[in-house]
C-alpha cells in the first residue's frame, strides 16, 4: 500500500460544518483532547435526534468481541430509527473484522452515524491507513497556547465572567492548560469565587488550584522547532520527570528531525510525502517554519545524537534529565 499524507480536517471547520451540512454517516476524531471529542459528539447528537429519543451506543473493542461490534453495526432496525454508534480505539479490532469495517465504511447508511475515536494521532498500520482513506480524520489534539487563550475566554463567559485580565488568563493556562478538560474544570472551580463584590485575582487562582500542570509533547516540540532553548529545556526536563521517559521521547524526537530533513531535501521539488507522521497536527502545521531554523547539517547531527542516546539507554544506566538536557543544549546552542 502506497503511503499518503493524512488529510486532517481542522476541528473548528468540522464543528462549524455540523451547523450547516447534513450529518455524515462517518466521522473519525483523532487526538487526545477528551473535551473536544465529547463536544463534537454532543453536537452530532443534538443535530441527529433534535427532539427525538437519543439512541446512542458506545462500542469498545477491549470489552466486546470484534465480530459482536460488526453485528451491532449491521443489525437491521424494523422501525428505521436513527442510531449513533461511537467506536473507541478502532485499532483494537481484530482479524477479518478490519476488512469488514473498511467495506462497511464504503457503504454508508442513510440513518446511522458511526464516530471513530482514536486518542493517538497518526496512522501507524495498514488498517488505520485504509480507514483514513475513506473517512478523513478530524483533529482533536489539544490546542496550542494561542488558541487555548480563546478557549479560556469562552469558558469564563460560560460562567458569566466577561472581563478578565491577560495575566489572569495566562495563569489559568499555566496551571491547567495541558488539556481543555482540565482548563474548563479549573475555570469552573475558580468561578465560584466570583460574585458581585469580588473580582478574580492571581492569589485566588493559585490557592484554589488542585493540580500540577502536565506539559504536552506538542508544546515541547513547538519550542524546540523555534530553537527556544530555555523553554525547551524547562518542558523537556518537566516531561521526563512527570509521566514519560527519555526512551519514550526518542521516537517522536527522531521523527521530528526526520520530517525537518525531508522538508529540507525536498524543498522546491514535487516529492511526495514519505508517509504518515504521529506528531500532533499543530506541530505538523509548523514543520516548514521549524525547518527554516535548522541547517541540513544540524538536523543530521541531531539525528546522530539521538542514535547515540538510544544506544546508551540500552547498554547503560543514564539519567533521563541529563540525557534530555545534554541533547537540547548541544542541538540548540551549538548546532
Amino acid at each position: 500500500m502506497a503511503s499518503i499524507r493524512l488529510n486532517i480536517i481542522p476541528y473548528n471547520r468540522a464543528f462549524k460544518a455540523l451547523q450547516f451540512d447534513a450529518i455524515s454517516p462517518f466521522y473519525f476524531l483523532m487526538g487526545e483532547d477528551q473535551f473536544l471529542q465529547q463536544w463534537f459528539i454532543q453536537k452530532i447528537t443534538d443535530c441527529l435526534f433534535s427532539n427525538d429519543k437519543v439512541k446512542k451506543m458506545i462500542l469498545i473493542p477491549d470489552e466486546m468481541r470484534s465480530n459482536e461490534i460488526m453485528d451491532k453495526l449491521m443489525a437491521t432496525d424494523l422501525f428505521n430509527s436513527k442510531k449513533l454508534f461511537i467506536l473507541r480505539n478502532p485499532n483494537a479490532l481484530k482479524g477479518k473484522v478490519r476488512d469488514e469495517m473498511i467495506d462497511f465504511c464504503q457503504k454508508p447508511s442513510d440513518l446511522n452515524t458511526l464516530v471513530f475515536i482514536q486518542n493517538e494521532y497518526g496512522a501507524k498500520n495498514k488498517f488505520i491507513q485504509s480507514l483514513v482513506r475513506v473517512v478523513n480524520p478530524i483533529s482533536c489534539a489539544t490546542p496550542f497556547e494561542s488558541d487555548m487563550i480563546n478557549w479560556a475566554k469562552f469558558f469564563l463567559k460560560e460562567n458569566g465572567i466577561y472581563e478578565v485580565s491577560k495575566p489572569i488568563i495566562n495563569t489559568l493556562i499555566e496551571i491547567a492548560g495541558d488539556s481543555l478538560s482540565h482548563l474548563k474544570n479549573e475555570i469552573d472551580k475558580v468561578s465560584i469565587l466570583v460574585d458581585d463584590s469580588k473580582e478574580l485575582n492571581q492569589e485566588d487562582i493559585t490557592q484554589f488550584s488542585g493540580w500540577k500542570r502536565k506539559f504536552r509533547q506538542y508544546e515541547f516540540f513547538n519550542f524546540l522547532g523555534q530553537r527556544r532553548l530555555k523553554e525547551s529545556m524547562e518542558l523537556g526536563r518537566a516531561m521526563v520527570s512527570q509521566d514519560t521517559t527519555m526512551i519514550n521521547l526518542l521516537y517522536p524526537l527522531t521523527e521530528f528531525f526526520q520530517e525537518l530533513l525531508f522538508i529540507k531535501i525536498s524543498d522546491g521539488t514535487n516529492s511526495v510525502k514519505k508517509g504518515y507522521t504521529r506528531l500532533s497536527p499543530s506541530v505538523n502545521r509548523q514543520l516548514k517554519h521549524y525547518a527554516k531554523q535548522f541547517s541540513n547539517k544540524e538536523i543530521t547531527i541531531a539525528l546522530k545524537r539521538l542514535g547515540q542516546i538510544d544506544a546508551k539507554l540500552k547498554t547503560s544506566r543514564i539519567n533521563d534529565e541529563s540525557a534530555i538536557t545534554e541533547f537540547l543544549y548541544a542541538t540548540l546552542s551549538n548546532g
